[in-house]
């Protein structure tokens, strides 16, 4: 149930691999038009709402029930306000095997536990960027309301006391959720990447191609706004030899075609580890701009390959510097292009995550 940046599409393909009977329901992730059997995307407005929850009382009975597994990419896995996706919740509960929460976004339990808990072994993140570092476009605790509006913590917390278990998609979320819900039946899985799939990279002679790719509309949050401030003032110094390119959103199939032209991709700078564009360029050999902190790799256990250049937002002008200095650097590029591919086949390659979520259910 619901997806996003094709998590649950590839993940899906992954475990029909496995030999498993796998039905995906989502909108798509809008604009993305990512891979789906049920279509659960919404028009605009109240009419939208209304026709959506209309086709969902239509369908529920019928193509929602007598699973095995659901799993549910967020507890908004539906585009309606939050007491409707609870009946919907409770339906499922009612008509289904065990209720697995994929965790691979925000949600309200973790700008909760940024905003006001402990956040484990996590310096820094959208929710709580270093006070020394300006930022005109992005106020957390504004941007926080929506996230802890009474409505939606509540039903937030209904969804956690409803699912069975969760698998988390980032060390980030991991942590919170193990932090939060220490009794819940809880496993990493990472992202998965169809590396077999992936168009390969071919580094050209001429100038360094840069892709800014965050979503318009979310750069402040990503802070990846910032990051483009630093790759432009670069490509202004290094006369000619980086290019930095910011295409509009395109959807998934598009990007992912295009992503394997460029040599490096700008992604996320509050990030503390690499999300789904980055390991899709890793498995490309596309250099990322991403999370990469040593948390992480300790974490999942990576002692050698190291093929992120991880933004540090407590120190901007180190890493303009740092940026700099690779960016004139291309055996050093080369060799992180790759490690990056060696790094996806070991740690998020589609098989290897459907067979941490096939044990993982084996738990349960």
């Amino acid at each position: 149930m619901g997806d996003a940046s094709a998590f649950h599409s590839n993940l899906a393909a992954g475990l029909c691999k496995m030999g498993h009977d796998v039905t995906v329901a989502s909108d798509g992730t809008r604009w993305m038009k990512t891979r789906r059997d049920i279509d659960l995307s919404r028009r605009p407005g109240k009419v939208g709402g209304a026709l959506l929850w209309l086709k969902l009382s239509q369908i529920a009975d019928r193509q929602l029930t007598g699973f095995d597994i659901v799993h549910f990419h967020s507890p908004c896995f539906l585009s309606l306000k939050p007491f409707r996706i609870a009946k919907i919740l409770r339906k499922m509960r009612k008509g289904n095997g065990s209720l697995i929460y994929t965790a691979l976004g925000t949600d309200s339990d973790y700008v909760r536990n940024c905003l006001y808990g402990t956040p484990p072994e996590q310096k820094y993140s959208e929710w709580m960027p270093p006070t020394n570092l300006y930022l005109p476009r992005w106020n957390p605790a504004a941007e926080a309301e929506g996230w802890l509006a009474r409505d939606l913590t509540d039903y937030t917390d209904e969804f956690y006391a409803t699912v069975d278990g969760a698998v988390s998609a980032l060390y980030e979320y991991h942590k919170v959720i193990a932090a939060m819900h220490p009794a819940m039946p809880l496993a990493y899985c990472g992202i998965p990447v169809d590396t077999s799939a992936m168009p390969q990279h071919t580094p050209g002679d001429g100038p360094l191609r840069i892709l800014y790719a965050a979503h318009k509309g979310r750069e402040p949050e990503k802070g990846a706004d910032i990051l483009l401030d630093i790759l432009s003032r670069i490509e202004k110094e290094m006369n000619g030899t980086i290019t930095v390119e910011t295409p509009e959103n395109v959807p998934y199939d598009q990007f992912v075609a295009r992503l394997a032209q460029y040599d490096i991709v700008a992604d996320q700078l509050f990030s503390y580890t690499p999300a789904t564009t980055a390991l899709m360029a890793m498995a490309m050999g596309v250099v990322p701009i991403s999370g990469g902190e040593p948390e992480f790799y300790d974490f999942i256990g990576e002692r050698e390959l190291r093929p992120i250049f991880n933004p540090d937002p407590t120190d901007i002008d180190g890493t303009y510097r740092r940026l700099k200095e690779l960016l004139s650097d291309r055996d050093a590029i080369r060799l992180m292009a790759e490690q990056g591919r060696e790094f996806v086949r070991r740690h998020n390659d589609v098989d290897i995550v459907a067979r941490r979520v096939s044990d993982f259910w084996e738990t349960l």
